[in-house]
């Protein structure tokens, strides 16, 4: 009887740790985040970008496996979160979606299997589903705030930092608006109320561009948001007053003017391989006629990558890519006042000026031309809802790109 209560007692000292549970905070070093994030108070990260993430690996998962508690708060806002083995392949997955109405703390669980190697959660959500105008003030933005997990059966460990850095500035095709969407919901009332659900910046371009070129992703885009005017820019309370680049030097959420940003500050721990800018179209689409010169847009154009290039001064290797069109045949008929290839001529227009007027920066910027013409994006099993591409359509855009990607990048 001795030997059996001694040798319990020595199997209960002897065992790992990853039997108990940790609580980590959001401020423990050993999370790791990606996109554009504030703390308003101890204990809260918080961020309202599509695409952001935060992850941390995990050692010596016990044989029955184990659990991540994430606790969170928001409101209109869906999260992947997802184990991954260590070659890359999904371990466990699910979709944490918070409530419509009256944002609220809540807790949701992971399963970490046997073989996981490291966790992410990313906002799938845009930051202003009701636009960043009236609506955005009378209703909630999709702000995530994150209070920290709780690991049970597994070790919590550091991540080492990915291969490349990528920057993505763009509006709704960036953002991954109605990526999960399907066109029978056009003109509903699930499309005009629940947007949010429909969003999904993982299926997009930059989500794909990412997960492709082992990359860390920082993603500042909206939908409707222009270079030089928003779309509706003839009734700013659709859209609001401020373009993109505003909210790029300026804020760290989209969504609230209080939260500070300074892209030249190297606290910021941003120094991005490839910056991708995809702004142009709705500043010619959905005006009306009401429209930049050419003078001004290039004017515009020059002085954000002119901006982009300084605030990235440190990585004399950064590039630009200008990314333009991915439109459909059958867009027109959705919408005649949208054609995305047609601010096309005014970006390339643009990026030659630019190139001109700085060629030693020139060198370090490139057009990326995605073709409406049906070649890429067809108009039929690859348009979701409001007109955008679904998942398939943002993979077509991705398949298009990424040699091109490759060849910029010598990756």
């Amino acid at each position: 009887m001795k030997k059996y209560v001694v040798r319990c007692l020595l199997l209960l000292l002897l065992s790992p740790l990853t039997t108990a549970k940790e609580n980590v905070t959001p401020e423990d070093e050993r999370i790791r985040y990606e996109g554009r994030f504030d703390s308003p108070a101890p204990g809260t990260y918080r961020t309202d970008w599509p695409c952001a993430r935060l992850s941390f690996g995990v050692n010596n998962v016990r044989e029955e496996g184990g659990s991540i508690d994430v606790s969170w708060s928001s409101e209109r806002v869906r999260l992947n979160a997802t184990a991954w083995r260590a070659d890359g392949s999904i371990a466990s997955s699910e979709i944490f979606v918070g409530p419509k109405w009256r944002n609220k703390k809540q807790t949701s669980t992971l399963n970490l299997p046997k073989d996981a190697s490291f966790v992410t959660i990313r906002k799938l959500t845009q930051a202003a589903p009701f636009g960043t105008g009236i609506g955005e003030k009378a209703l909630a933005a999709s702000v995530w705030e994150y209070h920290g997990v709780k690991v049970t059966g597994a070790e919590v460990v550091s991540l080492s930092p990915r291969k490349r850095v990528v920057e993505y500035i763009g509006a709704s095709d960036s953002a991954g608006y109605c990526a999960d969407g399907t066109p029978d919901i056009d003109g509903t009332a699930a499309l005009l109320i629940d947007s949010w659900l429909y969003d999904n910046c993982d299926l997009a371009t930059p989500g794909l561009l990412a997960n492709y070129f082992d990359a860390d992703l920082w993603v500042e885009a909206e939908g409707g948001m222009g270079l030089t005017q928003n779309a509706n820019a003839r009734i700013p309370a659709f859209e609001g007053k401020y373009p993109l680049p505003y909210f790029w030097e300026n804020q760290a959420l989209l969504t609230d003017s209080s939260s500070s940003w300074d892209p030249t500050d190297s606290n910021n721990q941003l120094s991005p391989d490839l910056v991708v800018v995809s702004l142009g179209g709705n500043d010619y689409n959905h005006q009306h006629g009401n429209v930049p010169s050419n003078e001004t847009f290039s004017a515009a154009y020059e002085e954000f990558l002119l901006k982009i290039f300084s605030a990235y001064e440190s990585n004399e290797d950064a590039k630009i890519l200008s990314v333009c069109g991915q439109g459909s045949p059958a867009e027109s008929a959705f919408d005649p006042d949208n054609n995305r290839c047609s601010p096309c001529p005014h970006v390339e227009d643009a990026l030659n000026d630019f190139k001109i007027n700085h060629p030693e920066l020139g060198e370090r910027a490139y057009l990326g031309f995605v073709p409406c013409d049906g070649s890429v994006v067809v108009g039929d099993d690859d348009i979701g809802c409001a007109g955008h591409k679904n998942a398939v359509g943002q993979q077509k855009v991705f398949d298009y790109l990424q040699p091109l990607v490759s060849e910029i990048m010598d990756w």
